[in-house]
């Protein structure tokens, strides 16, 4: 009876161990990644920077002109475009966004929750002019080592407000671009579709979707077309999924901001701490 006991007081202890070894492995291996993504740098060009002041001037543009300027700024003819629209003051707008585009930027990490950071860096940086409907999108927060981002929808460019989910405890509330505009990295994208239909979705956000309280786990365990949760690029997400505009390129259950960033129905405005040829790709 004895070596029974025994016997059973070995094996308890054994599970035990196994149980707690198995823990703190994983713990280990979550800390591990999360100080390798913590290492993110704000990316800039390692090639020379020159000047776009004679090509700003040009009556029109080539195709040529707006790849140089893509490569010298980050900003794509979507976002030129804008910016030229608006005269002199455009142009020189463009041309801060160069210099901060080639400037290193020393990045400063902000832990917030358990293996949950935000990278930031000591500069706001220049961008060009919002339109409602654009949405931000960064991936300067990690949980452990996975980039979970964060994102924002525009809803009143004219005032500058960006309507967020940020994070547990909190409800989505307007903010503004000097939420992303200090992060490693951002990236301004416009939707593929008419500015009527932004505006209906901008509307629908302001009037429906404030107010809404944050759950990392919104489309797990809720479904995903439902508003008892939410997160970040869940929220941009269903604003214009409410209009039949399905941004999530990946389809499943959650939407992150990489899924939004990899939309085949968004394009590009500007670009700034990624890498440019290869942006926040898969």
């Amino acid at each position: 009876m004895k070596g029974k006991k025994l016997s059973k007081k070995i094996i308890f202890w054994i599970v035990c161990s196994a149980i707690i070894g198995t823990i703190l492995i994983a713990c280990l291996g979550l800390q591990i990644a999360f100080m390798i993504a913590d290492k993110i740098e704000c990316w800039h060009p390692d090639y020379e920077m020159v000047s776009i002041k004679s090509v700003l001037n040009q009556q029109e543009l080539s195709d040529e002109d707006y790849e140089l300027i893509y490569r010298q700024t980050g900003v794509t003819k979507l976002g030129v475009d804008r910016m030229l629209a608006r005269g002199q003051r455009g142009k020189q707008q463009l041309i801060k966004i160069q210099e901060d585009f080639f400037a290193e930027h020393p990045v400063q990490n902000d832990l917030f929750a358990p293996l949950v950071c935000t990278d930031y860096i000591e500069d706001d940086i220049t961008y060009v002019d919002l339109e409602d409907g654009d949405i931000i999108l960064t991936s300067s927060t990690h949980l452990s080592g996975w980039r979970i981002g964060h994102s924002g929808l525009v809803t009143n460019a004219s005032f500058g407000s960006i309507l967020q989910a940020n994070a547990i405890g909190d409800t989505s509330t307007l903010g503004s671009m000097r939420d992303f505009s200090d992060r490693v990295n951002f990236m301004i994208v416009s939707p593929k579709v008419d500015k009527e239909l932004k505006a209906k979705v901008c509307r629908y956000a302001e009037e429906n979707l404030i107010g809404k309280v944050y759950d990392p786990t919104a489309g797990v365990f809720s479904k995903k077309d439902s508003l008892s949760k939410t997160q970040c690029a869940h929220l941009v997400w269903y604003a214009y999924n409410h209009f039949g505009v399905d941004l999530d390129c990946g389809g499943g259950l959650v939407v992150t901001p990489k899924d939004i960033a990899n939309s085949p129905l968004v394009e590009i405005v500007q670009v700034f701490g990624f890498d440019i040829d290869n942006l926040w790709k898969y």
